[in-house]
């Protein structure tokens, strides 16, 4: 049982009581060995091993187990900066365990760091014997890692920010299927942010499945981890949103299991009879958004992205992709929803009521009142 001190500093680190539980109950459906890799280079465990070793502990206090991956950016050390962050570990009774990844990730090397997991410790996995490879070469190990264990988060560890220019603020997200030959091609990165960059289209290319990319500051891991806006940098694949008039090639049953999987109801059965305006889809269905005309203005009558892909960024891009076509709209969401805070960020103004807050955004002033009514007197959707 953690530490009374120990979850109230976690609380207070992240904010919102709401995205941790979220997050925890996301984290736990998973299987074990599948929540997440983190990188930690020389220089993190040379200068903030404190706060790093903190992030783990409150980690494993929850029942959450990462790999801890040493050596990435240049292996020659990574056995001692496995032993210094084990030795810390130990002393606040975290059990750690340091592996070696061998000069290839083999089916012994993913036995290992399952029976590592299962025994409740932290797999430090140093990959010091593959201190011959190349940068590109260790991707690959990561990779091959990554697609055995089935990883679904990758964090790279970081003494700024997140990735961006010297002196700005970090980049929030960088999608690769947009942003890659702009980054890659140009200088607005350092050199070693950009052949990070090109190191995780190569990891993203490389994984089968579903993995979302983080780069951060140890100060800013748990944030990343419990809450929807996340913190530092995360990079993605990339989505193709479609755009459809009404629903005309929209699958319906898809769009039904990703609002159930989202809201954990059922669409009302005569949903899709009620005429809309325009639906926008994740080309996976993992997130919808559809919009339906009022008299008052358009109104975003859904918006949702699949319960397992929340936190991946696409929400970002569906937002986007709307937005483009939509200055001016409005929307509502239960007092409990979890994004609310990510919400408020996106709108103009907000009204609070016992059953729904109601957002606007670019509504003329004699539009905010009417667009609230509005929202208030139309029916569930959800049963």
């Amino acid at each position: 049982m953690m530490e009374v001190e120990i979850i109230q500093r976690f609380l207070e680190s992240v904010g919102q009581k709401a995205d941790v539980d979220l997050y925890l109950k996301l984290f736990r459906a998973q299987k074990k060995e599948s929540f997440a890799i983190i990188s930690a280079d020389a220089q993190i465990v040379r200068s903030a091993l404190d706060p790093f070793h903190f992030d783990l502990r409150i980690l494993t206090g929850l029942g959450l187990i990462p790999v801890v991956l040493l050596g990435l950016d240049g292996a020659r050390e990574a056995d001692r900066q496995a032993q210094r962050v084990q030795e810390w570990l130990v002393e606040d009774a975290v059990p750690a365990r340091i592996l070696s990844s061998g000069t290839t990730i083999t089916e012994e090397a993913l036995a290992s760091v399952r029976a590592t997991i299962a025994d409740g410790a932290i797999p430090l996995l140093s990959l010091e014997a593959a201190k011959e490879a190349n940068g590109d070469g260790r991707v690959r190990m990561l990779g091959a890692l990554a697609s055995g264990l089935e990883t679904r988060k990758m964090i790279f560890l970081s003494r700024g920010a997140g990735l961006g220019p010297r002196n700005h603020p970090p980049l929030s997200v960088v999608n690769l299927g947009v942003d890659y030959d702009s980054i890659v091609n140009g200088n607005t990165l350092s050199r070693r942010q950009t052949t990070l960059v090109r190191q995780v289209k190569q990891l993203l290319d490389q994984v089968p499945h579903r993995m979302s990319v983080a780069v951060v500051n140890p100060l800013q891991m748990l944030r990343e981890l419990f809450t929807v806006s996340g913190a530092g940098t995360l990079i993605r694949r990339g989505s193709h949103i479609a755009t459809r008039a009404g629903y005309s090639d929209v699958d319906q049953a898809r769009v039904r299991a990703l609002f159930h999987s989202a809201f954990g109801k059922m669409l009302r059965p005569d949903f899709f009879e009620t005429p809309v305006e325009r639906t926008y889809v994740e080309e996976n269905y993992l997130g919808a958004a559809i919009i339906r005309p009022t008299p008052v203005a358009v109104y975003l009558t859904k918006f949702a992205v699949e319960r397992t892909a929340q936190g991946e960024g696409i929400g970002g891009e569906l937002w986007s992709v709307m937005v483009r076509d939509y200055p001016s709209f409005f929307w509502r969401a239960r007092p409990a929803n979890p994004i609310n805070p990510w919400y408020i960020r996106q709108s103009d103004g907000m009204a609070r009521f016992p059953d729904w807050h109601v957002f606007w955004r670019g509504l003329p002033i004699d539009r905010i009142e009417p667009a609230i009514r509005y929202a208030l007197s139309e029916a569930t959707d959800l049963r």
